[in-house]
């Protein structure tokens, strides 16, 4: 089936997964990567049944939404992100990975949300402090000569292949070849991927912490690259507003690992919301 888009202006290409009568939320799914499109959370999309309008989110730059030069464009993220989130109603972002991390740092998104889910992301760029230590303590032949390549020669095949010799860096054992062949079939954008490289990932910090929105955090008790253990180490993020669940038996990509209690936590996630919504009613 053809896949039907929407842009905005500053070129954040929208398609609508599904929509599901009765509510009104507007579900954007933001792709973690970056240069990694939304095609990377479809097995996501597809074990969840929302209430609302669920949609995928590419940055100009993401995968195969390409810009006529998608650095300039990439470097735009925030005021996009803002501009995207603002043109839907009742809007809640499920965002992975550096998804994550780019919606921590557009603070103004605390006055445009409905709700916020953050998986297997991070509050600040102390992240890489513990990805460095593992792949240092388990080192991949390929993966070092294919870093080597890509450091020299730089190229969207090179940056695939790279990735996917990677993939056991962030699967668990049962869940690598599934993990594999989600690689296999995504496209890739190293213009992006260098951009957030020098300009974004070694300075990260979160810019603001939701007050009152209901927030859902989540992470594979396995996931080597952004545990969950820089959220409950964050003296921060410890409010009653925002739940923080760790998925059993699962890595950096848990719905493909654990799609049960991933479904469960959504479930529990989407079931606060319509307590307060009734609540929000009733005053």
């Amino acid at each position: 089936m053809k896949k039907s888009y929407l842009w905005t202006k500053l070129k954040v290409r929208l398609h609508l997964v599904h929509s599901a009568p009765g509510e009104s939320y507007n579900w954007l799914f933001l792709p973690g990567g970056p240069g990694l499109g939304s095609e990377s959370l479809n097995g996501l999309a597809e074990i969840l049944q929302l209430p609302g309008a669920v949609w995928h989110v590419d940055f100009p730059g993401d995968g195969s939404n390409t810009a006529p030069d998608d650095a300039e464009y990439f470097s735009h993220w925030s005021e996009a992100l803002i501009e995207v989130t603002s043109a839907l109603e009742n809007v809640i972002v499920v965002a992975h990975s550096s998804g994550g991390m780019f919606t921590l740092a557009t603070p103004a998104l605390e006055d445009i949300l409905t709700g916020l889910v953050l998986m297997d992301s991070a509050p600040d760029a102390s992240w890489q402090k513990f990805f460095t230590q593992y792949v240092k303590e388990n080192p991949l032949t390929e993966a070092e000569k294919l870093q080597a390549l890509y450091d020299k020669d730089p190229s969207n095949e090179t940056l695939k292949k790279l990735t996917i010799a990677c993939a056991p860096y962030f699967s668990t054992k049962n869940g690598l070849q599934e993990i594999i062949l989600l690689l296999e079939s995504l496209p890739f954008n190293y213009k992006t991927h260098l951009w957030a490289a020098e300009n974004f990932d070694q300075t990260y910090k979160a810019k603001w912490v939701p007050q009152a929105m209901l927030t859902l955090i989540f992470a594979g008790d396995q996931d080597h690259i952004t545990p969950l253990k820089l959220f409950l180490d964050s003296p921060d993020f410890q409010r009653e507003n925002i739940l923080i669940r760790e998925i059993d038996n699962a890595s950096h990509f848990p719905w493909i690992d654990n799609p049960q209690q991933i479904k469960q936590i959504f479930d529990e996630y989407c079931q606060r919301l319509q307590l307060i919504k009734r609540f929000v009613s009733h005053v």
